[in-house]
């Protein structure tokens, strides 16, 4: 038969110094994760200086008064500035500010083979061309220049549109369609 082992006592010290161990790595374990937590759901949750995506793919960040977005993608200025461009537009650049107002800014580029199909969605959303007013594109040698724009004007009721748009596009000498477009709200 085998010698039986002894049990050795434990001693309060070493077992009290397990236990604060084991709470303190707890501790910090639950510390990261809330703020991993954070760092993932901040920027949807609205806290300012977290980034968050929109639902059409654009990188925002947001403010104390609303959130910015330094680059969207084609959808979001569909989305932001209520119009339906062809897919195979170009954003060149692009700037979008929501506080209490909002702001859009674009730079598009549309190719020649669905450049009939941009002008036609411009004017579908903004309206006919003004004449007489300021161009806002300063790219030379441009040709079909058309103004889209109620900076000045008030609806058919006489009220003023809730937002204030103007649109410069033309065509470039290979065809592709040039388009600034500048939304905000009144």
């Amino acid at each position: 038969m085998p010698a039986p082992t002894p049990v050795l006592p434990r001693h309060p010290r070493v077992q009290k110094a397990v236990h604060v161990a084991l709470f303190c790595v707890t501790l910090v374990l639950a510390v990261i994760v809330a703020l991993l937590v954070l760092g993932r759901f901040a920027g949807g949750w609205g806290i300012p200086y977290f980034s968050t995506t929109t639902d059409r793919g654009s990188r925002c960040v947001n403010t104390f008064t609303g959130f910015e977005c330094p680059s969207l993608t084609l959808g979001d200025i569909g989305y932001f500035g209520d119009v339906e461009l062809p897919a195979d537009t170009v954003v060149v650049s692009s700037h979008y500010r929501s506080t209490h107002d909002y702001q859009l800014e674009a730079v598009l580029e549309v190719p020649p083979a669905s450049a009939a199909d941009g002008l036609t969605a411009l004017q579908d959303s903004f309206g006919t061309c003004v004449k007489n007013h300021p161009s806002p594109l300063s790219e030379p040698d441009l040709k079909s220049l058309c103004i889209l724009a109620n900076d000045q004007d008030t609806t058919a009721t006489g009220v003023p549109d809730s937002r204030v748009y103007v649109v410069g596009t033309a065509l470039r000498a290979d065809g592709t369609r040039v388009v600034n477009l500048s939304v905000r709200s009144r």
